[in-house]
């Protein structure tokens, strides 16, 4: 049964680089709404954005677009008693290592990344474009595409993103969707450890639907947009749990 889908993407890349899941997704028969990343602690971006949610069946997150989306499924629940179908594409609950969660960018790289890019945004840009793509075997020919295809929102809106990526820490509310949740790694992400799953037992074990894709990176939602819809396909109507 097609459903109604919230697609949201991921810091510094823009809308533009995940339309061709869109189109994937649309092609199926699914209503795809592709937004970008807001401030989670704007209280009218938030109400805006749940606003968005109440209209779906199911939110799509990629990286931190996947942050996100467990915020709003969350709060949505809170508010309304309903659950809505979560999806995390290549998502990391907590994507600064702390003490109790090492499956993370160390801090000290996160930082240096913080400052670059304030002090060179696009040259920093250009980097993290390189490094979502590492891992794949065409990675090369997927950053050149991406450098092209790529529009970012504005600096502050990318600053507000990285304040989130640092501060953010939802294991615990991860934890609770991971029966009810589908989620999504690539094999090769030089961005988010795929150890996330050997070093996160209690994770592992309680969700039964998480997917590793092999040989492919973190921007794999872009760079393979037909596999990824598929996968997205496979669970929305194969998913067990009702709807409330």
């Amino acid at each position: 049964m097609p459903k109604k889908i919230l697609l949201i993407t991921g810091w510094g890349v823009g809308t533009a680089p995940l339309m061709p899941l869109q189109q994937a997704l649309q092609q199926v028969g699914h209503r795809v709404e592709l937004v970008d990343i807001f401030d989670w602690f704007d209280p009218i971006q938030k109400q805006q954005m749940l606003s968005r949610v109440a209209e779906v069946d199911v939110v799509i997150g990629w990286s931190l677009g996947g942050q996100l989306a467990l915020l709003l499924v969350d709060a949505y629940q809170q508010i309304t008693g309903q659950q809505k179908t979560l999806i995390n594409l290549a998502s990391n609950p907590c994507f600064v290592a702390r003490e109790n969660w090492s499956c993370a960018m160390p801090e000290t790289e996160f930082t240096q990344f913080f400052q670059a890019f304030q002090q060179h945004p696009q040259a920093t840009l250009k980097r993290f474009y390189l490094n979502i793509c590492r891992g794949d075997a065409q990675a090369k020919q997927h950053w050149l595409n991406l450098q092209n295809t790529a529009n970012p929102p504005d600096y502050a809106l990318l600053m507000q993103g990285l304040i989130m990526l640092r501060d953010l820490n939802l294991v615990d509310k991860w934890l609770e969707f991971a029966n009810s949740a589908y989620f999504i790694f690539a094999e090769q992400d030089a961005v988010i450890p795929c150890q996330i799953l050997q070093k996160a037992p209690d994770i592992a074990v309680e969700a039964a639907h998480i997917v590793m894709l092999e040989n492919l990176s973190h921007a794999f939602p872009m760079t393979h947009p037909e596999l990824t819809a598929e996968q997205i396909g496979q669970w929305v109507t194969e998913a067990s749990f009702v709807l409330i």
